[in-house]
């Protein structure tokens, strides 16, 4: 009779911990889902850096090779846009960005954001009317700026944000009314 107590232990352990290992599993699925769902979620301008906040400190070089710093912002008004490979409304924003030298502005600065070969594809639709500095998810520049929502699109100069938005029309707007 304790053998069939011990086969019936050991088979309910045996259970309990398969049931554990998946529910581990299920729950670190379910923190990548509910990351990825934040960010189709309506975003409010809440989440952007206020008008007068100072750029924080950062360095990168660009996929031309290009240093790029917060220095970059430190004279007149230039746009600095973060785009995410997986955000429907950051490809929507890729036009507007490339057009802002054709319309007087300075070259913007594009940080993409996402797996290599997706940023690939948005740099390629980017052209050559940006700056674009490319990072993986949480890289240290979104990390610097505190950007958990995108697009982002900050409007820089004299070292700090003039005005932020999550579209470029938004920002020019909201730079030209301040």
């Amino acid at each position: 009779m304790t053998a069939i107590a011990w086969v019936v232990l050991a088979l309910v352990s045996l259970v309990a911990v398969a049931a554990f290992g998946l529910v581990l599993v299920v729950a670190r699925r379910l923190r990548t889902l509910t990351e990825h769902v934040h960010r189709f979620l309506p975003a409010s301008e809440q989440g952007l850096p206020d008008p007068g906040t100072p750029l924080p400190e950062f360095h990168a070089r660009s996929a031309a090779g290009q240093e790029v710093t917060e220095r970059h912002f430190a004279g007149e008004d230039r746009v600095l846009a973060f785009l995410t490979t997986d955000c429907g409304s950051c490809h929507d924003q890729i036009p507007a960005v490339r057009e802002l030298p054709a319309s007087g502005w300075p070259e913007p600065v594009a940080v993409v954001i996402g797996p290599k070969a997706d940023r690939a594809v948005m740099i390629a639709k980017l052209g050559s009317g940006a700056i674009v500095l490319e990072e993986d998810d949480s890289g240290p520049i979104a990390s610097a700026f505190e950007m958990h929502e995108f697009p982002a699109i900050l409007i820089a100069g004299n070292g700090v944000v003039r005005t932020s938005a999550h579209g470029v029309a938004g920002a020019l707007a909201a730079v030209r009314t301040a």
